[in-house]
């Protein structure tokens, strides 16, 4: 026999094997069903048999019923559960009527070096040759200093010209600039005698 025979015949016998099963396995055919007990004033359930006593009803109605909807985004069912919302307190409820008027920050206090020097003046200067000396007053005292000397002990000349001079604190970290006092009553300005 040949293989292709031999195919041929298995197959016939497998689908014969099925019609079989699927006969007996019909929904039309009779299956066992659990003894139920009639209810009152019916007959026994031999001589009287509902009809579709084999099919299971469907239910329409659960068809009907509102379903719940899914959230827009579903988390992972095998991690932990999300925290709780964070409830945020809402903001006191403005007052009616224009905004109050804001407060400016209160000015800063005073840098002690900036006040004291607000007391000197550069009076005039002197050179000769190569070297200038200026003329600082400090209430009624006249200092005469040159470049790198302390003025009442508190603040040191940094350098000298013609318009203005500089002096540093002490430690030389803040300075300020003199300008040159302007002439009293228009008088010759201060400064070297003039030569002829």
């Amino acid at each position: 026999m040949s293989r292709s025979r031999r195919n041929l015949i298995l197959l016939a016998t497998l689908l014969a094997v099925w019609g079989l099963v699927m006969v007996f396995r019909a929904p039309g055919s009779e299956s066992p069903v659990p003894a139920q007990s009639p209810p009152p004033g019916t007959s026994s359930p031999r001589t009287a048999r509902p009809q579709g006593a084999g099919v299971p009803r469907l239910k329409a109605e659960l068809l009907q019923q509102a379903q719940m909807a899914y959230p827009a985004e579903v988390g992972s069912i095998f991690g932990s559960p999300p925290p709780p919302p964070v409830k945020v307190a809402a903001p006191p409820p403005a007052p009616a009527g224009p905004p109050a008027p804001v407060a400016p920050p209160p000015p800063p206090p005073p840098d002690p070096f900036q006040e004291e020097a607000k007391r000197l003046r550069y009076l005039g200067f002197l050179q000769a040759g190569n070297t200038m000396t200026a003329f600082i007053a400090r209430g009624p005292e006249v200092f005469t200093v040159g470049p790198g000397q302390t003025v009442a002990e508190q603040f040191r000349i940094k350098a000298i010209t013609e318009e203005a001079v500089l002096v540093t604190d002490a430690s030389g970290e803040k300075q300020i600039r003199l300008p040159l006092a302007p002439s009293p009553a228009g008088g010759p300005p201060p400064g070297p005698p003039r030569q002829p």
